[in-house]
């Protein structure tokens, strides 16, 4: 079996999101398995990442803006049994286009109406609100609606995107859940021995990250730790020259999870993981944080996350949600509770064996199984 993993992006070569690790962690855990594995993504060369790269056993393609937006060469190229978007986009309709006789299966991690297209124009800067109609392409257009409808298969992350990918994309879609795989600690973390809350993910002001940063300012009993840096450089600069001198504040930069020294680390120490974003799917944080017995505290629920493993804050009083987990060490048992769930549900081996069922029980059906990998 050979596998196409089709990406808007990957963690590395300076990429920081949730779709970029997911992409990483499904393809890297698919090679362990014996997997021939390739990955398209747009390629970033400024940060020195070639057409063609070896990553993690994957062999990396990285296509220019216009080959990403019209062409669809490279999947012949490549010629693999499956092709598994993990957002649909133009990618997914010209791989679908250029592969036919291909299995095609759709991931939608953070499906898009047009009011969530607005919040994130509300809380972006002037370039991407320039941009957005070549986002909109990329992303949004009648063309991805078809490549989703003709999937071979539709999954999802969470349960709870069910009902947004059923009101986008058409009630006969009929998507499956599938976890997304994370990487789980071996014995139970030692934890930080004085509060220590944590936030992970890119500056971009749609996560509104200053409310984290207020956090700090009033709690200078906790230690707070803002893990990552904004797309847009004058905006990180300006969020670490207001906050930067806050003593109980650590702003180290991005910290990768695929290296020695990582976000693991910090994850063992936290109390507590804070999101303040306006919008999410359901965050690949949240899974990681709470498999690591980091308590949630946010203002988005989904799949019941923060009610059931934190504190889901209503009204953005991050502060009375932070106290209340705080006291009697709820932190504790809320964060335990987590780490039970993601350890049966999301375990590597848990979601690469479903990933692999269904690729198998697809390309059976479709009757084109070739033997690239044992």
């Amino acid at each position: 079996m050979k596998v196409c993993l089709i990406s808007n992006q990957i963690a590395a070569w300076g990429k920081i999101g949730g779709f970029g690790t997911a992409t990483r962690a499904i393809g890297g855990g698919l090679v362990r398995r014996g997997i021939e594995v390739a990955a398209v993504v747009p390629r970033r060369a400024k940060a020195g990442q070639r057409p063609v790269e070896s990553l993690d056993g994957m062999t990396v393609y990285g296509t220019d803006a216009w080959a990403t937006m019209t062409s669809g060469a490279v999947f012949r190229e490549i010629g693999a049994d499956v092709y598994h978007s993990q957002e649909p986009t133009i990618a997914s309709f010209l791989a679908q286009r250029s592969v036919p006789e291909a299995v095609h299966v759709v991931t939608c991690r953070d499906p898009r109406s047009l009011a969530d297209h607005m919040i994130e124009l509300r809380h972006t800067n002037w370039y991407r609100r320039a941009i957005f109609p070549i986002t909109w392409y990329y992303e949004s257009s009648p063309l991805i609606k078809a490549a989703v409808r003709r999937a071979s298969a539709v999954f999802c992350p969470a349960p709870c995107l069910i009902p947004r990918i059923h009101r986008l994309y058409g009630q006969q879609i009929s998507p499956q859940f599938v976890p997304s795989p994370v990487d789980l600690p071996p014995r139970p973390p030692e934890k930080s021995t004085t509060p220590l809350a944590l936030f992970v993910g890119r500056w971009d002001r749609r996560k509104r990250i200053e409310r984290f940063f207020e956090l700090a300012r009033r709690f200078p009993e906790v230690q707070f730790v803002a893990v990552g840096r904004a797309h847009d450089p004058r905006y990180d600069s300006v969020l670490r020259q207001t906050y930067g001198h806050l003593p109980n504040l650590e702003m180290p930069g991005f910290v990768s999870r695929f290296e020695k020294g990582n976000l693991y680390d910090l994850y063992a120490k936290a109390w507590v993981l804070v999101n303040t974003s306006a919008r999410e799917g359901l965050p690949y944080t949240f899974v990681e944080g709470a498999g690591w017995g980091c308590a949630i505290l946010s203002c988005l629920n989904p799949d019941g996350f923060a009610e059931r493993f934190g504190r889901h804050v209503i009204d953005d009083d991050f502060a009375r949600g932070l106290r209340w987990l705080l006291e009697h060490d709820r932190w504790r048992l809320l964060g335990g509770a987590g780490a039970r769930y993601i350890q049966d549900v999301f375990s590597e081996e848990a979601s690469l064996r479903a990933h692999v069922e269904h690729y198998q029980h697809l390309l059976e059906q479709h009757g084109t199984v070739r033997r690239h990998a044992a």
